[in-house]
């Protein structure tokens, strides 16, 4: 029998979590912010795209109000991307 399915497991939160991987040496405190920011950008564009894909699916289908609601869904998803600018904006020169 499969081991139960958990938050943990279902995220591979263990695998996820140990990929971020500074570089510099010394090490540098804001590396790790740098690191996660871009990596979070980057499951933001994977989902953009998956949503785009929906609203094709929607439109050809006829589904208008379907398509609608996925454009709603990509501008909030574009509207976290660009409040992260914030977060990038207070990391401290090196």
């Amino acid at each position: 029998m499969p081991p139960p399915l958990t938050y943990a497991s279902y995220l591979d939160l263990e695998k996820l979590l140990s990929m971020q991987k500074p570089r510099s040496s010394p090490p540098e405190h804001d590396e790790t912010l740098f690191i996660i920011i871009h990596q979070t950008y980057e499951l933001w564009f994977k989902q953009l795209l998956h949503e785009f894909e929906k609203i094709r699916r929607d439109f050809s289908a006829g589904d208008l109000f379907g398509a609608i609601h996925t454009f709603k869904r990509m501008r909030t998803i574009m509207k976290v991307l660009v409040a992260q600018v914030d977060i990038l904006e207070t990391m401290t020169p090196s």
